[in-house]
């Protein structure tokens, strides 16, 4: 009687457990037919292909309706596959893209269905969009200007000074997925001691090299080439010349974590800047002195960026 009780238990549990077994044994089949590269076909206007998981660096895109080899989803980021483009590794989201292979896209279809979006709103033309990718970096700056300078001080005041301190205002458009940026700044600068007051007013437009660029920092190459659009030479409260001053500022930046929207950044520079109409100037006594031709030196600015 016993017996005949426990095989009639053992077979309930088993009619019980096999559809489980079962279902069990086709996903772990369906999970390992996903390993290994798949063909995958664009199904938006354009996909976007990135250099990172993070999606900062866009290479380009990939066209609707293209047949593509792919990887599994990344455990970073689930919701991208990698893929070789020009023999490295880069990256496009899985909702841009649909598996030729039924099971594996079954096996996709359980993680929900495809967000909506259009594509075109995020990149129409990957380098033409000047909406996008842009900088405006705010800072502050101490350059000295020379020896020329320091004569005029010292001759006025009896002092050795020639360090300008000033403010700057600058926007940049970098090209996605490129190295090369551009853009135009605005600067104030001043020299002020007890009896000389030198303002200058600047613009800045200038280009540049990104050498390098990670989530950490970014390193950049600028050129410069600064124009005074308003500097007067005041002696003892007396306005001497309405100067005129151009030339190259070169030098290179370091910003650090570029990806957020705020971030710090610290940048060394060497000015040379040509100064006319400010050859000779006269004291308060008529007397004729020593003027200033040429201001050059090495420039230090610190500051913030905003990314928009």
């Amino acid at each position: 009687m016993l017996t005949k009780l426990n095989i009639l238990i053992l077979g309930c549990i088993f009619l019980f457990v096999t559809p489980y077994i079962a279902r069990g044994s086709s996903e772990s089949e369906s999970s390992s037919s996903i390993n290994g590269p798949q063909s995958a076909r664009v199904v938006v206007t354009r996909a976007i292909v990135y250099s990172d998981e993070n999606m900062n660096s866009p290479l380009g895109y990939i066209s609707n309706g293209k047949l593509i080899s792919v990887g599994n989803p990344r455990k970073k980021n689930p919701d991208l596959v990698p893929i070789v483009v020009y023999g490295r590794i880069a990256f496009i989201e899985l909702k841009n893209i649909h598996y030729e292979n039924a099971s594996v896209e079954a096996m996709n279809s359980k993680r929900g269905a495809p967000k909506e979006h259009n594509i075109d709103i995020t990149l129409s033309k990957i380098e033409e969009r000047l909406s996008e990718n842009n900088s405006v970096y705010f800072s502050i700056q101490q350059f000295s200007s020379g020896q020329e300078t320091q004569n005029l001080v010292n001759s006025t005041d009896g002092v050795l000074k020639d360090n300008f301190l000033g403010f700057g205002i600058y926007l940049f458009h970098r090209q996605i997925g490129g190295k090369i940026f551009w853009g135009a700044g605005y600067e104030y600068n001043s020299l002020t001691t007890q009896n000389i007051k030198l303002p200058i007013y600047m613009l800045n437009p200038n280009i540049g090299y990104t050498v390098l660029r990670n989530p950490l920092f970014l390193v950049d190459l600028t050129l410069a080439l600064d124009f005074s659009i308003s500097a007067q030479f005041k002696i003892n409260d007396k306005i001497e010349r309405a100067a005129f001053m151009f030339g190259p500022q070169m030098g290179g930046r370091i910003a650090f974590f570029p990806t957020l929207k705020y971030h710090p950044f610290g940048s060394i520079s060497y000015r040379n800047y040509k100064v006319y109409n400010a050859e000779n100037l006269v004291d308060e006594n008529g007397v004729i002195v020593g003027g200033i031709t040429k201001i050059s030196g090495i420039n230090l600015n610190i500051g913030v960026a905003l990314e928009f």
